[in-house]
C-alpha cells in the first residue's frame, strides 16, 4: 500500500468535519491502495502551529469564516498560507465558506489560489467527494455557484483597480462616503472622484449609489 495522504482540516464545525472525513473514508475505500492520515482543528491559531512545523501535509482543507470579518482575517490567512506552502509546497488547498460574498471570493482567488472553492449551501456529499477527487487529480474544483460568479465577471469587460473594488464592497456593506477614507486611503475628493468614474463604467451617471452597487452586483464584482 502506498504511503498515506497527509489530510489536515480547518473547521470549526463538527458536522462539516465529519463530512469531510466521511468523504474521505469512501475514496479510500473505492481507490486502490489509497489512505488517508487525517488530522483536525477548530481554530486558525491552533492549524497555524501546527502548519509551522509540518511538512509533508497533502490536502488542507480550509473555512475561511473563523473570524468574524473577511478583513480582520484576511492578513492572518495569507500569512497561514504563505506558510504552509512554504513548508509543504506539494499541498493543495481546498477552501470552504457559507458567505456568498463576491469581493471576498476574487479576493481569496488572486491570493491564496486555491484548488478548491466550495460554498456550503451548494454542495451535495457527492460534490464533496467529486471536489477532494478532482484536487487529488489537479483538476481544479469550484461549487456551482462560485463557477457562475467567475462566468458573470470573464463575460465583463469592466476592469476595476483594488481601490474601486474596496469602495463598492464598504458602500455594499453600508458605509457613507464620508467614511470611505478611514478603509481607501483616499481624501474625500479623491473618492467622490472614483466614485463618478464608477457610476460611468457602470452605466449609473445621475443614478443613486444604490443603483450603482445594483449594477455592481449583476456583473459579479460584490
Amino acid at each position: 500500500m502506498s504511503k498515506p495522504t497527509n489530510v489536515f482540516i480547518i473547521e470549526q464545525e463538527p458536522l462539516i468535519t465529519h463530512s469531510i472525513k466521511d468523504a474521505l473514508h469512501t475514496i479510500s475505500k473505492s481507490k486502490t491502495g489509497m489512505s488517508f492520515n487525517t488530522k483536525s482543528v477548530r481554530s486558525f491559531e491552533f492549524a497555524y502551529s501546527e502548519i509551522k512545523k509540518s511538512r509533508h501535509l497533502s490536502l488542507v482543507f480550509l473555512n475561511i469564516d473563523m473570524y468574524s470579518t473577511y478583513h480582520e482575517k484576511s492578513k492572518f490567512i495569507i500569512e497561514m498560507v504563505s506558510t504552509l506552502k512554504r513548508n509543504s509546497p506539494k499541498a493543495q488547498l481546498l477552501t470552504l465558506t457559507s458567505v456568498r460574498d463576491n469581493y471576498m471570493i476574487f479576493d481569496l482567488i488572486r491570493t491564496l489560489n486555491p484548488e478548491s472553492i466550495l460554498l456550503k449551501t451548494d454542495i451535495t456529499f457527492k460534490d464533496l467527494i467529486k471536489a477532494i477527487e478532482n484536487v487529488i487529480n489537479d483538476i481544479p474544483f469550484y461549487s456551482k455557484t462560485i463557477l457562475q460568479l467567475l462566468r458573470s465577471r470573464m463575460s465583463c469587460d469592466i476592469n476595476l483597480d483594488k481601490t474601486d473594488r474596496l469602495i463598492l464592497y464598504h458602500l455594499s456593506k453600508g458605509a457613507k462616503t464620508k467614511d470611505l477614507s478611514k478603509f481607501v486611503f483616499l481624501s474625500r475628493s479623491g473618492i467622490e472622484s472614483r466614485k463618478r468614474n464608477l457610476k460611468t463604467l457602470f452605466n449609473a451617471e445621475r443614478q443613486s449609489d444604490q443603483f450603482l452597487l445594483e449594477q455592481a452586483r449583476l456583473k459579479g464584482f460584490i
